[in-house]
């Protein structure tokens, strides 16, 4: 395991990979491991999606061969917005955001797997941003 995978919190416990000593599921905003993909069609935007959207967050969708998606950037959803003092994760848009995210729940399987094969990712953005300052 990298140094950058290993942290320690505030409170002590070890961050390991985005889990809280090891094992269980992270507060969402501790992690956001699942809004990182380089795939430019990660989270499909529906018809039932942008009925639910204001035009700011219609702002993060684009539309390519007839398919819709929310844009990325970087590596993650343009929607993410990361914190690298607080090592916080948010979605700007997290009221209006797509049915795919809806269903992914905490704890999950689907969350498990993207903490396993992403866990360095965000911690990589904070780095990024720390040292962009």
């Amino acid at each position: 395991m990298s140094s950058s995978a290993a942290r320690t919190s505030t409170s002590g416990s070890r961050l390991v990979g985005g889990l809280v000593g090891g094992g269980e599921a992270p507060e969402c905003t501790a992690c956001g491991a699942c809004c990182f993909s380089e795939l430019v069609d990660y989270v499909r935007v529906f018809e039932i999606d942008l009925d639910r959207m204001d035009a700011r967050a219609r702002g993060y969708v684009e539309e390519r061969e007839g398919r819709r998606a929310m844009r990325m950037s970087g590596g993650r959803c343009a929607a993410l917005v990361i914190d690298p003092v607080r090592r916080s994760f948010e979605c700007a848009i997290y009221p209006m955001r797509p049915d795919v995210c809806h269903s992914l729940a905490r704890g999950s399987s689907a969350c498990a797997a993207d903490r396993t094969l992403k866990a360095e990712l965000p911690l990589l953005a904070v780095e990024s941003l720390l040292r962009r300052g």
